[in-house]
């Protein structure tokens, strides 16, 4: 398991790599019910959902799952609370890029 100061970095040439879900475990270094109660969660969602054992991630729900747990380890939250922290971070984002946008279009 994963201690809680490692990091595992996904760079850019992995950007377009799909992840199995035994994958996804090792890289977290977390167990396959963890990742399974996330998605139930909606934290993350798998590229297609056909069976459990066909679940592929992409480099960016391998990001989500990653901040998901520094948010329960760190702020010891469950994970109804790092399912709403992860849509108001969503937020944020969305209205940073919003507020950038409006910001280019000043004269």
């Amino acid at each position: 398991m994963m201690s809680k100061s490692e990091i595992v970095v996904i760079d850019s040439q992995h950007e377009h790599v799909l992840f199995t879900l035994e994958e996804v475990c090792e890289r977290c270094g977390t167990h396959t019910q963890m990742i399974v109660e996330m998605v139930e969660y909606g934290i993350v969602e798998p590229i297609e959902q056909p069976l459990l054992d066909d679940w592929y991630f992409n480099s960016q729900a391998l990001v989500r799952l990653q901040r998901a747990q520094r948010l329960m380890i760190g702020l010891k939250l469950n994970l109804s609370g790092v399912a709403l922290s992860l849509e108001l971070l969503d937020e944020i984002d969305g209205l940073q890029q919003h507020i950038e946008v409006l910001r280019r279009q000043l004269p």
